[in-house]
């Protein structure tokens, strides 16, 4: 037995935004991962971890995928263009001095009244109205024929495949929410934190009952050490205390309830890739002190 044995720092990782602590479990893992002897000699306690982690990623991912709002104003914008540019054309040939035209103009406008397309409507009552006036022209001979007279056929065309940009991306993020129960990220980060927790418990443990014999720990737990406090100097440089100490149960024994157990801070970036970030560039760790919010998603 070794009682003087290096031993894994514990920190309190609960205090990291949701990215940035997806991001450091992934790293320790990998590092983990790198000596095959170790992580066979954990046995299921490793095991317990890398399924906690993946979950937790999956989690991420499939929120992520949750969030579209952005793009979805986006192609709202788009819609309202198109929707706002056929309407002022088809006005404008409603004073035809083109007679055939200016009757072909009507044939539509009465086709358009029947529908109220309204840009200040909301999404889906817009999307509904549009692709009605839409499907009724294109069922209509007459009213296809109009389009060709009046030169209106680009209009409408832009018109139609922008409101069905519009209306897959919000099937789209329908379904990713139909899939993502609430709060199942801030679920998946606590098991994934606990998983953890009994790893490092466990490499401490090994390394003072010197237990495979034989086996090197300095060089793995240097190596795993100088990756958490790289984490740990990028919280302290936000303000974040994370009660660094260099071994046993420590501070890392924390329930989630620091700026890990909100989602929100997160949730709410538009855009963003589902990967977390690498040691070099991890994420904005936020302002610490519980402030931060990451977790439960609504």
């Amino acid at each position: 037995m070794n009682v003087n044995a290096k031993q894994l720092t514990t920190f309190d990782y609960t205090r990291m935004d949701i990215t940035t602590a997806l991001g450091f479990f992934g790293q320790m893992q990998a590092k983990f991962e790198s000596n095959s002897t170790l992580t066979a000699a954990m046995s299921s306690v490793w095991t317990d971890f890398t399924s906690a982690r993946q979950g937790y990623d999956d989690a991420y991912a499939q929120a992520r995928k949750w969030e579209q709002t952005e793009d979805i104003d986006n192609l709202d914008k788009l819609r309202d263009n198109a929707q706002s540019a056929f309407l002022n054309a088809l006005k404008a040939m409603l004073a035809s001095p083109n007679a055939a035209k200016a009757q072909a103009a009507k044939l539509l406008t009465f086709i358009r009244d029947k529908y109220s397309l309204d840009n200040s409507d909301e999404y889906m009552k817009q999307t509904t109205m549009t692709t009605q006036f839409i499907q009724e022209v294109e069922s209509n001979t007459d009213a296809m024929a109009a389009l060709t007279t009046t030169g209106l056929d680009d209009w409408f065309t832009d018109l139609k495949q922008k409101n069905e940009a519009f209306l897959a991306k919000m099937n789209e993020r329908t379904e990713a929410q139909a899939g993502l129960q609430k709060g199942i990220v801030r679920e998946k980060r606590l098991l994934c934190e606990a998983a953890y927790r009994n790893v490092v418990k466990l490499v401490n443990a090994m390394a003072i009952c010197e237990v495979p014999a034989g086996l090197d720990f300095t060089t793995p737990i240097n190596l795993l050490n100088a990756e958490i406090e790289h984490y740990r100097q990028i919280l302290a440089r936000k303000g974040i205390s994370t009660g660094s100490n260099s071994g046993g149960d420590g501070s890392d024994s924390g329930t989630g309830t620091g700026t890990g157990s909100n989602e929100n801070q997160n949730q709410n970036e538009n855009g963003g890739s589902t990967t977390p970030t690498t040691p070099d560039t991890p994420s904005d760790p936020g302002t610490g002190g519980g402030g931060t919010s990451d977790g439960d998603e609504g």
